[in-house]
């Protein structure tokens, strides 16, 4: 009878020994997992990686926060030739200390213009905008269109729109018949 357990129980026992040492083995030769992290495949021809719903690339995103921030510069008096982002960036944060009132009306004239826009959009598609403020506006565009994915304001969205349409128009004939 203990014939029977030794054999198993040695076996077991070595097993037991060489386990760690075949786990430091097989962790030092797996790959890096670092190397096959990468961003989405969705790339420009550039071969850059896209932002913003896939309409920016990050070079395109720099470009869009560099004029800005130079609009900024500018509407504080603050010259932009020879400076780099950095340098510029803290020069518009030290403008927005120290003069808060210029600040808040460089805001209150961006929300205008946004403003203007919403109402100019709404216009387009008989959304009356007498009083609205532009979060009514954002959320009355939202329901018209049906979410963030349903746009046919914007010139790539139209054929999907139409196409949309025409799938849901012979989807509608087919269940009256």
């Amino acid at each position: 009878m203990i014939r029977k357990w030794l054999v198993p129980a040695v076996a077991l026992a070595v097993l037991f020994s060489v386990a760690p040492v075949w786990a430091a083995q097989s962790v030092t030769a797996l790959p890096d997992a670092a190397h096959f992290v990468k961003h989405p495949t969705t790339s420009d021809e550039d071969g850059e990686y896209k932002h913003h719903k896939g309409k920016m690339t990050r070079k395109d995103f720099e470009t869009y926060r560099l004029e800005k921030l130079k609009e900024a510069a500018a509407y504080f008096g603050i010259e932009t030739e020879g400076k780099t982002v950095q340098q510029l960036k803290k020069e518009v944060e030290a403008a927005k200390v120290a003069n808060k009132d210029k600040w808040e009306a460089f805001k209150a004239e961006h929300k205008a213009k946004r403003l203007e826009h919403l109402r100019k959009i709404a216009d387009e598609h008989g959304i009356k905008t007498d009083g609205k403020t532009a979060k009514q506006l954002r959320e009355e565009l939202y329901k018209l269109h049906g979410g963030k994915g349903k746009r046919p304001h914007r010139l790539e969205d139209h054929d999907r729109a139409g196409e949309d349409a025409q799938d849901k128009q012979q989807k509608d004939k087919q269940n009256q018949v």
